[in-house]
């Protein structure tokens, strides 16, 4: 069980999360509450309840998160960038049973959950965000019933005079800030930037023919090798199934990466912050010989990915680091030789073919021909 919880609180104590085994409490269970500003996280399976609690009180009227992970009756929680609690349930059962509904926020009865949980009251604030395994649960689809529940209004996403986001974007909320999801033909911060459509012939889009592997700054403008977030945009066309469009991480062996393939026609994400790689996989075919905009994100553990106008494809790395340490670099294209070491797909070892332009890193545009750092024999997109 991977777990991610963002809120806000206005009161010291209540239930943020509860899902149990049976109706009248007994049997398995897992909880998130607070507890005098402290948070806990309980599970219990079957043979006594694991109490992990955090070591620092948490701010009222400040958003917080909080990641939770059980492995068999190991269980781990970081607060923030806080240091991990760990706990152990008794021996000897290491599965967990839940039958029941998962409730957010509160319960329609404390007295019928388990006693073990040791709550009696809902939680006072706002959630944002319950994550499992990188998939957003506080979905209109995941909803069975909800009482007294409103949106919360003091955020940039909620506010009452409307959200930052520009040209039919949609926001959304990061903590206390915000990431805007641009439509087709837009980009920039707030998607106030218009793409401007660019002849076949134009130098800005430029042809990959599987040996063209160009080399920039990952930040465009300077070097940056130690980054809690990632931002890319690019437009590409290809009829190729195979092949590395972007990476960016260290020639070493086991070091952490970032990297945008195709992998089978369809584009696929993937990073590794240290622990094991996440795959975020769009469902969109790229293989078409078509123009198609691409948007990746990462923000810290959280990723998303997405393709034309999909919906974005979400995903979450393993508790622990937030960070992505690379030698500074960014290639497209492809790489002349792959960390040795790594267990990478076939396809990213094979180049890129077909066109890319309108490149965006973080939220600065990337020139493809400015602002390489050495360029090989490059020709427009209409060479290929």
């Amino acid at each position: 069980m991977a777990l991610d919880v963002v809120f806000l609180a206005r009161g010291p104590s209540g239930l943020l999360l509860y899902n149990g085994q049976k109706t009248d409490g007994r049997g398995d269970f897992v909880s998130l509450a607070l507890r005098d500003r402290h948070l806990e996280f309980r599970y219990d399976l079957g043979k006594g309840a694991a109490v992990l609690r955090s070591e620092e009180p948490v701010a009222l009227g400040a958003w917080t998160r909080v990641s939770l992970e059980r492995n068999g009756r190991k269980g781990a929680m970081r607060v923030g960038d806080g240091p991990r609690v760990l706990g152990e349930s008794p021996v000897p059962h290491t599965v967990l049973n839940l039958k029941e509904p998962l409730y957010v926020g509160g319960a329609p009865d404390f007295s019928r959950l388990a006693r073990a949980a040791a709550v009696s009251s809902g939680f006072d604030g706002a959630i944002q965000l319950v994550s499992l395994k990188g998939h957003q649960l506080l979905t209109q689809e995941h909803v069975v019933r909800a009482v007294d529940v409103s949106s919360f209004a003091d955020h940039p996403c909620t506010q009452a005079s409307g959200h930052p986001c520009l040209n039919g974007a949609s926001c959304v909320p990061r903590e206390g800030s915000y990431e805007c999801l641009c439509p087709g033909g837009f980009s920039g911060l707030h998607c106030e930037k218009g793409l401007i459509e660019k002849s076949a012939g134009d130098m800005d889009a430029l042809a990959f023919d599987g040996r063209t592997y160009i080399e920039y700054l990952n930040a465009v403008t300077e070097s940056e090798k130690a980054l809690q977030n990632n931002h890319f945009e690019l437009s590409l066309r290809t009829e190729a199934t195979q092949g590395l469009v972007l990476w960016s991480g260290k020639a070493t062996e086991r070091a952490d990466y970032v990297a945008l393939a195709i992998v089978d026609g369809h584009l696929q994400l993937t990073y590794d912050l240290g622990s094991q790689p996440v795959v975020l996989r769009s469902t969109v075919p790229v293989n078409t010989n078509r123009w198609l905009r691409v948007r990746a994100h990462r923000e810290q553990r959280e990723g998303s990915l997405q393709v034309g106008n999909e919906a974005p494809v979400t995903g979450s790395s393993p508790l622990g680091a937030t960070q992505l340490d690379t030698d500074g670099a960014l290639w497209l294209g492809g790489l002349e030789k792959l960390p040795v070491g790594q267990a990478l797909p076939k396809a990213y070892g094979t180049g890129f073919v077909g066109c890319l332009r309108d490149v965006v890193v973080g939220q600065r545009p990337l020139h493809l021909l400015e602002d390489a750092v050495a360029r090989p024999a490059l020709r427009p997109c209409s060479a290929l």
